[in-house]
């Protein structure tokens, strides 16, 4: 219990450090994502009718036209959906300091959880994974398989572009990666016990006679007269 405990917190810290590394000292997120044109006008045009904090979509399918019932409503998704363009809006109307420390408390609180949960996977796997390359790798697989179940999901199913999700995969792949070195290192099979007791000290280099084999055998019954 205790070296899970320490190793997810240690791959925490791998994590979070990782994450500083790709998002703001690389430079990596300036690949895929973009400033508008004019930000200002954008910015008062969504506080101009005083809209609530939320996930916007453009267009927005209404559930009549998304369920079939209104063929008119879905055939003019259809048509605004192929004209385009295609917006999906995350809008925080109240904003926040990016420099806050409860930001960073709450990122790291995040990685620990996440590495919580893969160090209990990887001590349910132990038994099959006695050798370090193979934890390492069970780890890394559990940071692919999340990122082909999530990340994978929003070029997919929202149209996403697939360059940030790409470079998204690998910021998630690689993170794992990196963290599963430091689970493997920290989370090891116990070994097993000795099948049999072996003497120590001095009496190790006794030698033992063996000892002889006693076999009892019933005497045969008289025959009858």
């Amino acid at each position: 219990m205790i070296r899970l405990f320490v190793g997810a917190v240690l791959s925490a810290v791998v994590l979070f450090a990782w994450g500083f590394v790709f998002w703001a000292a690389s430079g990596v997120m300036y690949r895929f994502m973009r400033p508008l044109p004019d930000e200002a006008e954008v910015t008062q045009a969504l506080q101009k009718d005083d809209i609530e904090s939320g996930t916007y979509l453009i267009p927005f399918p209404a559930r009549e036209a998304i369920s079939g019932k209104d063929a008119g409503q879905a055939d003019d998704l259809r048509r605004r959906s192929m004209r385009g363009p295609i917006v999906e809006i995350i809008y925080r109307k109240e904003g926040l300091d990016p420099t806050d420390p409860q930001q960073y408390v709450a990122g790291f609180c995040h990685f620990l959880a996440a590495s919580l949960l893969a160090a209990v996977l990887l001590v349910m796997a132990q038994p099959g994974l006695q050798r370090y390359p193979a934890r390492v790798l069970f780890v890394t697989l559990v940071g692919a398989f999340a990122t082909v179940a999530v990340v994978f999901s929003k070029p997919v199913w929202f149209h996403h572009p697939w360059p940030a999700a790409l470079y998204e995969s690998a910021y998630v792949v690689i993170g794992w990666l990196l963290a599963g070195l430091v689970l493997a290192l920290v989370i090891r099979p116990a070994k097993e016990a000795a099948k049999t007791a072996v003497p120590t000290g001095p009496l190790a280099a006794i030698p033992t006679a063996p000892v002889p084999e006693v076999v009892v055998t019933r005497p045969a019954a008289p025959p009858n007269p």
